[in-house]
């Protein structure tokens, strides 16, 4: 019976560790939202930027039809 209590062990390191990751990983991206200073859409990987419409330099990924035409 005594290896149950190391399982036990490793769980709750395990559970701990996922905790204290997903709270720091969360307090700095809110951070990056709260403070205006930082441009925390530079930061964002490629895809996630084609997903909010802008293109990896900033101008909009799609063009406006109105300004595309002469």
């Amino acid at each position: 019976m005594a290896y149950y209590s190391s399982d036990r062990i490793e769980r709750r390191n395990r559970r701990k560790a996922i905790v204290i990751t997903t709270v720091l990983y969360l307090s700095l991206f809110s951070l990056f939202l709260i403070k205006d200073e930082v441009a925390w859409r530079e930061y964002l990987p490629v895809g996630v930027q084609a997903l909010f419409g802008e293109a990896p330099n900033g101008s909009p990924a799609v063009a406006n039809v109105e300004e595309a035409r002469p």
